[in-house]
């Protein structure tokens, strides 16, 4: 028990470990200068794909660092954690499974930190709509203005990438500045309010109003079902993740306890029978999380065509 105790501490370790190496939530300018110009000077060429496309995801997610410093570190924790949970268990294919899941908790942590990103801007959203349409109704401020005062003061979540906005703004014109924003949150509840504020600049404002507080009241609707949606699957996505983790925390336990245990699966039967499990786990895992994925109407429909990052 205390050599499964440990092994879990291990774990909890590494991740902590990369979390901090792999920037913290701290995106520097240099990243996100990077990010930007890999979305304005790519646009139509693929720029969303391989290492160009990873840094604009890394840029999305807050990750502070290059593709190539982020899967060193998801790499020397995955090492790291294979020569501890070796100590552990003493047993080379038990050692690899926990140590192949260290290694990708960076990405899982990112990925999540994204999705909590893009559902505190859902959240936002509606907010700064009625703002801007107050303002825009009344006459007290152009849409340029009313998006700088977001900046300022608007929700929290929907700040750093109107301040970006802003900055880009002043270099490249506010339509090119709306579409760099568009393309760096890669999201669908900011793409038809983005589109709309790009439609504003062209067209002018009469129309685009009465799109704002129709968006305002769809995407307030939106994030009601979703967050039903959610509430009703969280049980279903616990379950999924114990039955995917718990025979390998009972594997661990038996080879750290039992030495007839970890000669059975140094041998090569043992190793055929942990790597089938370990496929037939993945492939129950991923038939299992996507029949509890969110809606079809969460996925974005303004974008170019091919694989992207950020969908």
């Amino acid at each position: 028990m205390v050599k499964l105790l440990a092994a879990v501490w291990l774990g909890a370790f590494c991740f902590a470990i990369a979390r901090r190496v792999t920037g913290g939530g701290t995106v520097t300018r240099s990243h996100e200068r990077a990010a930007m110009r890999q979305l304005m000077l790519g646009r139509g060429r693929g720029a969303r794909h391989g290492a160009a496309g990873f840094q604009v995801w890394l840029s999305q997610v807050g990750a502070g660092v290059t593709p190539t410093q982020f899967w060193v570190v998801s790499a020397g924790v995955g090492v790291v954690a294979f020569g501890l949970f070796m100590v552990v268990s003493r047993t080379v294919v038990v050692a690899v499974l926990p140590a192949a899941a260290c290694a990708g908790a960076p990405y899982s942590y990112w990925s999540a930190q994204r999705h909590k990103q893009a559902t505190a801007r859902s959240a936002a959203w509606p907010d700064a709509l009625r703002y801007l349409v107050g303002a825009l109704g009344a006459g007290i401020t152009t849409l340029h203005d009313g998006l700088e005062e977001l900046a300022r003061s608007g929700p929290e979540p929907l700040r750093a990438p109107m301040a970006r906005y802003v900055r880009v703004s002043a270099r490249l014109g506010d339509r090119q500045a709306l579409e760099a924003v568009r393309a760096e949150l890669a999201d669908p509840i900011s793409d038809p309010v983005l589109l709309a504020f790009a439609g504003a600049i062209e067209e002018g404002t009469e129309t685009v109003l009465r799109v704002l507080a129709d968006l305002g009241s769809q995407i307030t609707a939106d994030i009601q079902l979703t967050e039903k949606i959610r509430t009703i699957q969280t049980q279903s996505r616990a379950a999924n993740w114990g039955c995917f983790a718990m025979p390998y925390v009972v594997l661990v336990f038996l080879c750290a306890t039992n030495p007839s245990y970890r000669q059975f699966f140094s041998e090569p039967v043992g190793l055929v029978l942990v790597v089938a499990g370990a496929i037939m786990s993945v492939v129950g895992l991923v038939a299992s999380r996507r029949l509890v994925r969110p809606i079809g109407t969460t996925e974005r429909v303004f974008v170019e065509g091919g694989p992207q990052w950020a969908r």
